[in-house]
């Protein structure tokens, strides 16, 4: 069983009270339906009978023809709250969980992944699978009831008339079949296609400012066009190959209406049985047409399902191991690394080889090497965002697997030199859910050397900040992701590389307020910086090179010992000069 049926059938156990609802309903709906064209049927035929005098039984046909179309119509309406509702439910709990999933996935999945695709997908495609599970689950239902109520009183008012209009339909369908197999290559080829086109948009708006500094306008359309024109070639096929299904369904219709006015001409038929067969043929007409239409929507659907579930296959590889992880929590952040091993997937490289260090809680550590030499990839490591092996890093002689990862990830606040703000308010970016006060949001900011300058913009801490905090410069921005940091109150406090934009002098105002605070309060900071400057009052500075730790010591040590800390002091000297 593919993995499309398998969806939409466990669906349909989900829903399975509501589709029997459902379905009771367009039972009800089609039984008027085929009720009324035999009281039409009655009209005609009585009134021929009676040389078109209008007698109380004829009267009384026809009231009741009018109550039970009203009937029928609100029936069929509440049969498509119903069934139409399902889809509804299927999309919203699709997104949901593909959300959820996608928040549970490893750092590393979305690095090789275009996120563009994965807005394609949890739009588009869950889009698909709604209306798979709700207009294609609808009409499915009402094909069958359709076909089952109606032929057996087409068979009892003619039955070689009725067989012969179903011989018509065979190559019809067989034709159709024949052209669904086409449809579902072109599909899966457009909705890809569809996902790589939002990759392509969703990385363009994001390197605009590159884009427009290095004048690549013109050459970003024509890569746009290009990739437009894939999809747009994709799309008119696609369309091309549903086109002609649709007239196939007329050519159906035209021979029913063939065979019936053979009989006619015939004199072979009453005219109230002729005008119930028009009835009836109109009531198969738009269930079997709609079947070409249902084929694409099962098959785009089908399609859409797959590219989901390749997602929901994805497991993260970083989870919590430990059964008793949320009884442990970080509380002295004594912190040792022993032996750490690191290499990311892609690369043969190790990015930490063998590293082993040790810091007290309640340290000024400083960690410094030259770009590429780990640093950054240890501050990962320390929070678990990358896959590291158990009994490499150990905090308060534990095990970091032991802990759980929300308790983890609590008692450890990494601020990235790459800042990412929220489209949102300063004080909601601040704040990140936090339960904190309004009065330490404003110590936050005013350790991080940012409190002046947001009372000053027009509307202080409820300023909005832009699509990635582009209405702040580079220093605002990583100074409101400090104080995003503080806020959290960890108990250990990296710092990579995390105050490069901001001026020399502030960055040491920062580092001073910020070393009060962590010790009144014995928490541990880890600062990861090229500017050896505000490492002097570090008491222990571990040089990484190559994804090892090769020397430590204080800030006037390694100046008299260390190659590469001399190297970096000077290479400081040589960029303020």
């Amino acid at each position: 069983m593919s993995i499309s049926v398998k969806f939409f059938f466990d669906q349909v156990k989900l829903y399975a009270k509501e589709i029997s609802w459902g379905t009771f309903l367009l039972i009800l709906t089609n039984g008027l339906g085929v009720y009324i064209p035999l009281l039409i049927k009655s009209i005609i035929d009585n009134l021929i009978k009676n040389n078109l005098k209008v007698d109380p039984n004829i009267v009384f046909n026809l009231t009741l023809v009018i109550v039970l179309a009203l009937l029928m119509a609100g029936i069929r309406t509440a049969s498509r709250l119903v069934l139409f509702g399902i889809g509804r439910r299927v999309e919203s709990e699709q997104k949901q969980s593909f959300y959820e999933h996608l928040l549970k996935l490893d750092i590393s999945y979305f690095n090789t992944q275009r996120i563009g695709d994965l807005i394609s997908r949890a739009t588009n495609d869950i889009l698909a699978i709604r209306q798979m599970m709700g207009f294609g689950l609808l009409n499915i239902v009402n094909i069958v009831w359709v076909y089952l109520l109606t032929l057996p009183i087409m068979f009892k008012l003619n039955a070689p008339l009725t067989f012969f209009i179903l011989l018509g339909y065979l190559p019809i369908f067989l034709l159709v079949r024949h052209l669904s197999l086409q449809l579902k290559t072109k599909q899966t080829e457009a909705q890809e296609q569809l996902g790589s086109l939002s990759s392509f948009i969703e990385e363009d708006l994001n390197g605009i400012q590159v884009i427009k500094s290095y004048s690549q306008e013109k050459r970003e359309i024509q890569r746009f066009e290009k990739v437009n024109n894939q999809y747009l070639n994709t799309s008119t096929e696609l369309a091309r190959w549903r086109g002609i299904i649709w007239p196939i369904m007329e050519l159906a219709r035209g021979i029913s209406f063939f065979i019936l006015l053979f009989y006619v001409s015939k004199g072979l038929l009453s005219p109230g049985t002729i005008a119930a067969f028009l009835i009836y043929l109109e009531r198969l007409l738009f269930p079997t047409a709609i079947m070409g239409w249902l084929i694409t929507i099962f098959q785009r659907g089908g399609v859409s399902v797959q590219r989901i579930q390749e997602v929901f296959d994805e497991k993260p590889h970083i989870v919590d191991t430990s059964a008793n992880a949320d009884s442990i929590s970080v509380k002295e952040a004594n912190i040792k690394i022993n032996n750490l091993d690191f290499q990311f997937p892609a690369t043969e490289q190790k990015a930490l080889d063998n590293l082993s260090l040790e810091i007290k809680g309640g340290q000024f550590v400083g960690i410094v090497g030259l770009i590429g030499s780990g640093k950054s990839t240890l501050a990962d490591a320390l929070m678990r965002l990358i896959n590291i092996k158990p009994n490499s890093i150990f905090i308060d002689g534990q095990d970091t697997h032991n802990y759980s990862l929300s308790s983890l990830r609590d008692s450890v606040a990494l601020v990235p030199q790459e800042t990412f703000l929220f489209n949102k308010s300063i004080k909601d970016n601040i704040l990140l859910g936090s339960g904190a006060s309004e009065e330490e949001v404003i110590k936050a900011a005013q350790i991080a050397q940012i409190h002046p300058e947001i009372i000053q913009m027009p509307k202080a801490y409820d300023t909005l900040v832009g699509e990635k905090g582009v209405s702040l410069s580079g220093g605002q921005a990583q100074r409101i992701a400090l104080a995003r940091a503080i806020i959290k109150k960890p108990r250990i406090l990296i710092l990579d590389d995390a105050l490069s934009s901001i001026d020399n002098e502030i960055g040491l105002k920062i580092l001073n307020e910020l070393q009060e605070h962590l010790k009144e309060q014995k928490h541990t900071l880890i600062l990861i910086t090229h500017r050896i400057s505000s490492l002097r009052q570090a008491e222990q500075i571990y040089i990484i090179d190559k994804g090892a730790c090769i020397e430590s010591g204080s800030s006037d040590y390694l100046l008299e010992n260390s190659k590469i800390y001399q190297k970096l002091w000077k290479k400081q000297l040589t960029v303020n000069a």
